[in-house]
């Protein structure tokens, strides 16, 4: 794992203790991708998990003696061990409100779709530039706030 600091519990603890713009959990293989999309994202505010596959983020997330609050997760798809089609699904039960990203440098539409369909809230295309990836976490984490928000009206 790239980052050990674990998301705070709620988003209002994550903001008032360190000044973070929220929580994103990053699964990608590679390490090439990976290091420059977390650092991107730590520079910009945000707390970021990093995991280097599917298996990994799941043992991650069940492993962890605290509730795992994500406000987004950025998972490739195409992954050894546990592929993100796999961890994505795991990810939909598991937190059904928090925004799924998904990202790949092998695009399969036909999976894309399907993915879409089952609650995958957007789609990147590797490699992804900088400022197309900031745009992307900053709209699904202000999309995980509403859901909170809607969810304890």
């Amino acid at each position: 794992m790239a980052h050990q600091p674990r998301c705070p519990m709620t988003h209002n603890q994550l903001t008032a203790q360190n000044g973070r713009k929220g929580c994103v959990l990053v699964v990608d293989d590679e390490p090439a991708v990976r290091k420059p999309i977390c650092l991107s994202l730590i520079k910009a505010g945000y707390e970021v998990v990093a995991a280097e596959n599917g298996a990994q983020a799941i043992n991650t997330l069940d492993s962890s003696g605290t509730p795992f609050m994500a406000d987004t997760i950025l998972c490739d798809l195409m992954m050894p061990q546990c592929d993100g089609a796999q961890a994505i699904s795991y990810f939909r039960v598991r937190y059904p409100s928090v925004p799924i990203v998904i990202m790949t440098g092998a695009p399969d539409f036909v999976l894309t779709e399907l993915l879409r369909k089952q609650g995958v809230t957007d789609y990147l295309l590797k490699p992804v530039s900088e400022q197309r990836l900031l745009q992307t976490i900053r709209v699904t984490v202000a999309l995980h706030a509403l859901r909170r928000r809607d969810a304890t009206s």
